[in-house]
């Protein structure tokens, strides 16, 4: 099939479009004597050739029968392609409708804009959304046209009492199948729910379920006045919006989840960087600490067991002399600030080298940096 049929019969209705169309052609192609090992596809292309084909047909038969038959035939045709081009139409503004309303950035705005925006694309006079909770039908939005007073009546009753979903209501075996249907004589159909009936005064109406995923999240009523009869072209078009809706629902929800999600990760982050340099800049305090004025470190001495000297050795091995220097002013309990002051050198400086301390003690804080160095110089910590 070339891209511009597909995209002719593409929606919710389009695959079975398709079966019927290529079943269509399999039977003209075996009457006409043209079929081969190689099956024709379903194409605007392959249609008017088999069209021609039948024409030519009619035009050789003798008489005047064959110029009627002729004439029936071609009438016929212009009937089809009639039928089909506003079958197409009729689809592509329901389709066009939900494109319009994916402008709505509110998956719960796309839905109470939902009804009008089907009424405004189609045949469709009035339409009622609900959302299934609860094993009820709860009134979401409500279309009349020129009947604003009457559609908030309606919803007004349906949010006030929703109709149960129970057996053998004819919604519930819709929300079970989960494809469109239509109700005809609906005041008298004992499985239409009968206040709803008496609601909307309708006789006969169409119904689809709204999916989403794997759950059917809402039912979408219409029809064409009180007095109106619906068609198959209602119900299809009704299911293509319907569909239509609930993928773009979904999608909106999706991008919505998202940026709430990566707003909150935000929210951490910047909560996160802030305790960590609260923790970076804030002076170290152990209260039970008794320690002496820290003496320059002297050389070590004398080798053989580990003594002050050769812990002090030790540390000198790692650090750096102004990085040991930086480490005393911490276990003095000296902020960042005050370090810097001490030192003649700038914060920057300082965070340089506390980080550079943590790192080569391989400890994770300056807590951890401090109870290290106390505890080689031979004091304790709690």
């Amino acid at each position: 099939m070339s891209a511009g049929a597909r995209a002719t019969v593409a929606g919710a209705a389009g695959a079975e479009l398709e079966r019927r169309l290529a079943r269509a052609c399999a039977d003209a192609e075996r009457l006409l004597g043209l079929a081969s090992d190689t099956p024709r596809t379903a194409g605007r292309e392959s249609i008017r050739e088999l069209a021609a084909s039948l024409s030519e047909r009619l035009a050789a038969i003798d008489g005047a029968d064959g110029g009627v038959q002729v004439a029936e035939h071609e009438a016929a045709l212009r009937r089809l392609r009639e039928r089909f081009e506003a079958r197409f139409e009729a689809l592509s503004r329901a389709h066009g409708a939900v494109v319009e309303l994916r402008e709505l950035t509110s998956p719960a705005a796309m839905l109470v804009r939902a009804p009008e925006a089907l009424c405004a694309a189609s045949n469709f006079h009035r339409a009622i959304l609900s959302l299934v909770s609860a094993g009820q039908m709860v009134g979401e939005a409500v279309h009349f046209e020129g009947e604003p007073a009457a559609a908030e009546g309606v919803l007004a009753a349906l949010r006030a009492e929703p109709v149960r979903l129970e057996h053998p209501l004819i919604e519930t075996e819709l929300l079970r199948r989960r494809r469109a249907t239509i109700v005809v004589d609906a005041q008298l159909q004992p499985r239409a729910d009968r206040r709803l009936a008496e609601l909307t005064g309708w006789t006969s109406y169409a119904a689809a379920p709204l999916v989403v995923g794997p759950r059917v999240i809402g039912v979408l009523h219409a029809d064409r006045g009180r007095d109106a009869a619906l068609g198959v072209l209602d119900r299809d078009v009704l299911w293509e919006f319907t569909t239509a809706l609930a993928q773009a629902y979904e999608s909106a929800s999706l991008v919505r989840t998202l940026r709430n999600e990566r707003e909150q990760m935000r929210s951490f982050l910047e909560w996160l960087s802030a305790r960590s340099s609260d923790l970076t800049d804030a002076p170290i305090r152990l209260a039970t600490v008794q320690r002496p004025p820290s003496p320059p470190l002297a050389p070590l001495e004398t080798p053989g067991a580990l003594g002050r000297h050769d812990e002090r050795a030790v540390f000198e091995g790692l650090l750096t002399r102004r990085e040991l220097d930086v480490l005393r002013l911490l276990a003095d309990g000296k902020s960042n600030k005050a370090i810097a002051e001490a030192l003649v050198i700038s914060d920057g400086t300082v965070k340089f080298h506390v980080n550079s301390i943590l790192r080569k003690l391989h400890v994770a804080n300056r807590a951890e940096a401090v109870s290290r160095y106390l505890r080689l110089l031979g004091m304790r910590t709690p």
